[in-house]
Formats: structure tokens, sequence, C-alpha cells
């Protein structure tokens, strides 16, 4: 026992995977085997029975059905050789061909071990059917498999092709973002301003959730809540108290899941294109409510003269969220529209 843990602690990580493939092959090859017994006993039983019904005992049936089995083995298993080298490669032509060839010498062999004094047609037909119909029906079964699996296989690579544009499109909201934080803060750095040194904790906080928490599909939304309130504290070190900002959210986020940087996009925006009339304040109104299972995500921002923020819908940050939503959702809602002296941005998705 004190050997065979010693062993086993010096097996590596590589060893360790290898043993486990190996033994989920032999599983699956084993499954496989006992699918295959499965069927031709169950062929033997039926067959049996078939012909017990006419005039022979059941035992002398079994019995010849057992002697003729290997014939029809060798053309089933003939015959889904023949499906996977031609069939499946569309060569119908070389598979018709090879599998009549099959299926006559297979008759032609059955025939002459039953009934060796006496050779005719009739006798080679009669011979020759009870192949032909195990081999008819284990091609539908082998067809039938194959399709369910090229539609898996077909499933799979859409939802990776899916997964990989996500992921993509995710990382490209990294660079977006940081560009522009970089951005506020080398203003800051040109004006001599303390406030320097806080953007750049405030920024390597939003970092560090970029990189270590959004990995997920989806992710709490008090998280994201969290993300964007220590994205408002950087935007108002920038701005200072020519700011003014609403942000309303519900007391209850802890129970709700979204996608992980889908709300930043408005945040973005709003901050980059607000303006005011002179001598007023900027403003910003950003509510989230949460209602009959559906997120409303609103994001408001002043205006100047009727000034239409000619950027604020076709950023790389909200084209990307628009390719986004579409991959994740079937039903939503997302609405950029100028109005009297705001611009109006929302989303609508389903928790």
């Amino acid at each position: 026992m004190f050997v065979n843990s010693v062993n086993l602690s010096k097996l590596s990580i590589a060893d360790i995977r290898i043993r486990q493939l190996a033994y989920m092959i032999a599983m699956g090859t084993y499954r496989k085997v006992f699918i295959h017994l499965l069927f031709w006993l169950i062929y033997s039983v039926v067959n049996a029975y078939l012909w017990y019904t006419f005039d022979k005992a059941y035992i002398d049936q079994s019995f010849y059905g057992i002697t003729r089995l290997p014939i029809k083995v060798l053309a089933v298993y003939g015959n889904a050789y023949l499906l996977e080298r031609f069939f499946f490669q569309k060569k119908y032509f070389y598979y018709f061909l090879s599998a009549s060839i099959i299926l006559f010498l297979s008759g032609l062999t059955q025939t002459i071990i039953s009934d060796f004094h006496v050779f005719d047609f009739e006798r080679l037909t009669i011979y020759s059917l009870p192949i032909y119909s195990v081999v008819i029906v284990s091609t539908i079964i082998i067809v039938i498999l194959q399709y369910f699996k090229k539609a898996g296989e077909t499933h799979q690579l859409q939802l990776e092709q899916v997964r990989s544009e996500l992921n993509y499109l995710k990382t490209q909201v990294q660079p977006h973002f940081l560009f522009n934080t970089l951005n506020n803060i080398y203003s800051l750095t040109l004006e001599n301003s303390k406030q320097a040194g806080k953007s750049i904790l405030q920024l390597s906080e939003l970092l560090r959730y970029m990189l270590y928490e959004t990995s997920a599909e989806k992710i709490k939304l008090s998280k994201e809540v969290n993300y964007l309130q220590q994205y408002i504290n950087l935007e108002k070190i920038r701005f200072g108290e020519k700011l003014e900002l609403s942000f309303n959210t519900p007391e209850k986020t802890e129970h709700f899941m979204i996608p992980p940087l889908i709300l930043i996009p408005f945040v973005e925006n709003a901050f980059k294109h607000a303006v005011s009339v002179p001598g007023e304040k900027i403003w910003i109104t950003i509510d989230i409510v949460i209602k009959d299972a559906m997120l409303f995500f609103t994001v408001e921002n002043s205006t100047y003269n009727n000034l239409k923020s000619a950027n604020a819908a076709s950023g790389i940050g909200l084209e990307n969220l628009k390719r986004r939503l579409s991959l994740l959702y079937v039903d939503f809602e997302i609405v950029h529209e100028q109005r009297d002296n705001y611009y109006h941005s929302s989303l609508q998705i389903p928790l």
C-alpha cells in the first residue's frame, strides 16, 4: 500500500491526464461492444421467433440462426465500412456498387451453405432476404446516428464560434475603456492636478475587476453596479464641481445575473459627450430598475442648444455591445436618441 501511494504521488499531471483519457476511451469501447452485442442478441431472438411462427421449432430456428449469423455480421459490418468510406463522403456510385457486391456474395454464400444440393434463383432470393433485412435495418440506424452526430458537431461548432466572438468583443471593451481613461488622467497631469495619483489608484481597481472577475459568462448584478460606481468616482475626479450626477439602483442586486461589462458603454458614452449651457453644470442621470424579471437601464446626459452627440451611438464600445447583445439575447431592446435638451440611452434585457 505504501509503495503504491508513493508511485501515485510521483505521477505527473500529464501521466494522470493520459490515464484518464485511456480510461475514457476504454469505457467508450466497452459501451460500443455492449451495444453491438445487444443488437445481435435482440436480432437473433426476434429472427428465431419469426421463423418459429411458421412451421419450425424455436430451438431449431435458434440453432439455425446462430450458425448463419457470421454471414450476416460480415455483411452488416462490411456495409458499415462502405457507408463510412463512400456514402458519407458522397461517393454514392462506389457505395451502391460495392454494397451490391457484398449483399450478392453474402446471399450466395448463405444459399450454398443452407441448400447445397439444389440451387436456383428462388432459393437465392429466399436465403438472401434475411441478410438484406438486417443490413437495411443497420443502415437506417447508422444513418440516423450519423445525422445526430453531425447535428451535434454543428451545434457545438456554432456555440464555440459564438463563444469566441463574445470573448473577442469583451476583450475589445478593455483597451477601449483604458484608452479613454488614460486620456482623462493625462489631462489631469497636464494641469498638475493632485487628483492624478488618486485617478491612477481608481484605475487600478477597475482594471483588477476587468481582468479577474469578468471571465464568467454571467456575473452578479451587484458586482457590475459596484464597477459602475468606481468608474463614476473616477470621472468625478476629472469633472469636479462641474458635474451633477444621479445614480439610482435597486436595494437588492445580489440575486440577479447579467453578462459582464454590458452597462459600462452607456456610462462611458454619457461622460464622453455630456455638455451644458455655459455657466451651468453638466448633468448625468443613471437609473437601474428591475421589474417583472426584466432589467431596465437608462442613462441620460445634458446637451447644449439641442446639439446632438454625433458619435454617441457609433463608438467602438456601443457597437461591440450591440453585437454582444444580439449573440446573447433574442429579446432585448436598446435605444439611443436625442431629445429636447438631453441625450437618452436605454437598455432592456431579461434577467
